[in-house]
């Protein structure tokens, strides 16, 4: 059995992988040399995260990527670089960025993160022929959605069939 060349990412993770996203940081013994400030802005960050505890997260797609339908982002456009483990270099996908299908096709990205994100690609954003991005091979930047905090209003909106035939 072949290992793949790097390991994918989905955005389906476990309960307990979002409760870790809500962990505080700082151990109490590291929070007792923390000036009153400083610890004044992790008790406001620890509390917003009680607040609205992580319900989902939202990967950046890279190259590399694939979709649904068997594309693959072949080159990103987006400023952020990615290391994988492997020491590779990815650049991060981007909102009108393309997937190559097997047989030549191309088809751009129309859904990312929104304007406030850079319009970023995600796991989960949708190409002009209905396709929607399934993977990416970077694991550790991601968003989170969180309970009770709306998302940005053009953050992987839906879009009509009949937009993209």
């Amino acid at each position: 059995m072949n290992a793949p060349l790097h390991p994918s990412y989905t955005n389906e993770v476990c309960a307990e992988f979002l409760r870790s996203l809500d962990a505080p940081h700082f151990s109490e013994e590291r929070l007792a040399h923390f000036c009153d400030e400083a610890l004044a802005v992790v008790h406001q960050g620890q509390a917003y995260k009680e607040a609205h505890p992580a319900h989902a997260i939202y990967r950046i797609a890279t190259e590399g990527s694939q979709t649904r339908d068997g594309g693959v982002i072949q080159q990103g456009t987006a400023p952020l670089e990615f290391t994988l483990e492997s020491g590779h270099k990815v650049r991060a996908a981007h909102k009108g960025d393309y997937a190559v299908y097997a047989d030549g096709r191309r088809a751009q990205i129309v859904t990312g993160a929104g304007q406030e994100n850079s319009h970023v690609a995600l796991v989960g954003s949708r190409l002009c022929n209905g396709d929607e991005i399934i993977n990416t091979l970077q694991g550790g930047f991601l968003i989170v959605g969180r309970e009770g905090v709306p998302m940005v209003e053009d953050f992987l909106p839906s879009i009509k069939e009949e937009e993209h035939q």
